[in-house]
């Protein structure tokens, strides 16, 4: 027998009285198979049965509940709920616990009056055991704003230009344990860092390609059954590229591999820091 959620009801009755209670909807009915003792009806919530459950926490109810509508229409699996602030949330009878929790701001730039009220917000909800993971979404794509919210221990940012199905999935790397940054936020961050120009390689500096695709993945903290997996090769042969490759840069472990290994991408690396981000 499954558990029962916060809303579920056991309810013991005369076995007497169970032609009246067996219709309603909703309601199992156990303990039938003989016997006088009485007889346990378990009237069930269905949407509890759903384990994943969403709050957004949205003063704008209109808005809250047309984001809800959307991300329920692309996740039928999940439940998602609004309200205008925590303490609604915290107040509904009974009270049913969130995966993850997202603060609505509509503000581009928050006013210090608004970081106060994140904070008292987050204070709420980080201040209990097994608090759930908390997201963001604000119209803002301010890089400061972003790393100061984050700091806050906010393990997602959403702009408001995200799709749906984008969002969804930053919600779900948040509930996982992970924390979403935007990639297009990123960018000019990437951009004002200084490259140098690339250093020419001796002759016997000069890796193979089959070396070089190794060493790009050793840079990325690949491990080598991945690296296998993903250049078509042996395990085995992963290892001796990647002894070979230790070897010619005279490196103790994959980071310095990492490090050293750097002037060979620096010009991937600068295309990666030009590339500008998409118009909103």
């Amino acid at each position: 027998m499954a558990s029962l959620g916060t809303r579920d009801e056991r309810i013991i009755v005369d076995r007497d009285s169970l032609q009246t209670r067996s219709g309603v909807s909703g309601v199992q009915v156990s303990g039938m198979q003989g016997g006088d003792g009485p007889a346990v009806i378990e009237r069930r919530d269905p949407t509890l049965a759903r384990t994943n459950r969403i709050v957004i926490i949205d003063r704008r109810q209109l808005v809250g509940r047309c984001l809800a509508a959307s991300l329920r229409e692309a996740d039928k699996d999940t439940v998602f709920e609004v309200f205008p602030d925590i303490e609604s949330w915290k107040r509904q009878t009974p009270f049913a616990a969130a995966n993850v929790v997202v603060l609505c701001r509509p503000d581009g730039n928050l006013s210090e009056a608004a970081w106060a009220e994140i904070t008292r917000e987050l204070a709420l909800l980080q201040g209990e055991v097994d608090a759930p993971p908390v997201a963001v979404i604000s119209d803002g794509e301010n890089l400061d704003q972003i790393v100061r919210i984050i700091k806050l221990g906010v393990k997602g940012y959403i702009p408001t230009t995200t799709s749906v199905d984008i969002a969804l999935q930053a919600l779900q790397l948040v509930q996982a344990g992970g924390v979403y940054i935007p990639a297009e936020c990123l960018f000019p961050l990437l951009a004002s860092i200084k490259v140098e120009e690339p250093v020419e390689a001796g002759e016997d500096e000069i890796f193979s390609p089959r070396q070089l695709c190794v060493a790009r993945a050793l840079r990325k903290g690949t491990p080598n059954k991945i690296i296998a997996y993903e250049l078509n090769m042996c395990e085995s042969t992963v290892k001796v590229h990647v002894r070979n490759i230790m070897k010619k840069l005279k490196a103790k472990n994959r980071t310095e591999v990492a490090y050293l290994t750097n002037k060979y991408f620096l010009r991937e690396d600068s295309s990666l820091a030009t590339v500008k981000a998409p118009a909103a």
